[in-house]
């Protein structure tokens, strides 16, 4: 099966994609736009247009006009005729259904590739995942962190041999990869990382599925929980009259 994603590099705590120039037009400004949307650099809500990005990125209209819908499909990115093109805002319903999304899928993965055994390039490059050292510090850190993060969970949707089910697993990848830039740090990131995927390549190695399940939904939980902990104590966040929410509120029952 072909790798599922571009190879990303850190570079003083930025992420770049390995080998732009190498890719057409149209696949390095949808790479280029989309990488800048995961980490922030474009940030939800932001206004944007065609010309922008062409200048943004030193690219022709033709290949952003072509890459825009590519995000809208994605829902990285909006277009309607009345409020023209913008970055995705990035919700907490939209946060919750990712991690709905990744507990019906990724923990299955994970006992999919315990069954069917992993060969040894993919067993290695796991082991490397679990065990680097991650230099610099902090931000470029957390960066490592997260990016190593979501190579280990592809290499697992690689491995079940399902092609379907490995993109689906990717794209929710980079879905979360955008909630976990919203606020992560190199303390929450290292917290995050912990032992656990150690403990779920070692269930993969020994053709374990039902512990590599079990193993990978713990896991997935605990950076749920750390997640959350992490964009519910954001300072904006905290500041909001919770009142004023749009939310539906049972009608009160008439007084006697």
């Amino acid at each position: 099966m072909p790798d599922l994603y571009p190879k990303l590099r850190v570079l003083d705590g930025a992420v770049l994609l390995d080998d732009a120039e190498s890719l057409p037009l149209t696949d390095r400004a949808y790479e280029l736009i989309r990488l800048d949307i995961l980490t922030f650099r474009l940030r939800p809500g932001e206004r944007t247009s065609e010309r922008s990005l062409s200048e943004r990125y030193g690219l022709g209209m033709a290949p952003i006009r072509a890459a825009i819908p590519r995000l809208v499909q994605e829902g990285l990115m909006d277009k309607s005729p009345d409020r023209g093109t913008c970055i995705a805002p990035l919700t907490l319903r939209g946060i919750r259904e990712t991690y709905q999304m990744r507990f019906l899928l990724e923990p299955a993965a994970a006992e999919l590739a315990a069954t069917r055994g992993m060969d040894a390039a993919r067993l290695d490059r796991l082991r490397e995942v679990c065990e680097a050292e991650w230099p610099g510090e902090g931000d470029a850190a957390a960066v490592h962190i997260l990016l190593a993060n979501r190579d280990f969970n592809i290499a697992i949707a690689e491995a079940t041999g399902n092609e379907l089910l490995a993109r689906t697993i990717a794209h929710l990848q980079n879905l979360a990869l955008r909630i976990l830039f919203l606020g992560m740090t190199k303390d929450n990131a290292a917290n995050f990382w912990g032992e656990g995927p150690g403990k779920i390549r070692d269930a993969i190695v020994a053709r374990n599925g039902p512990l590599a399940r079990e193993l990978y939904a713990a896991d997935l939980a605990a950076g749920e929980r750390c997640a959350m902990q992490t964009i519910l104590g954001l300072p904006d966040l905290e500041n909001i009259n919770l009142v004023n929410c749009d939310v539906a509120r049972p009608p009160r029952a008439p007084e006697p």
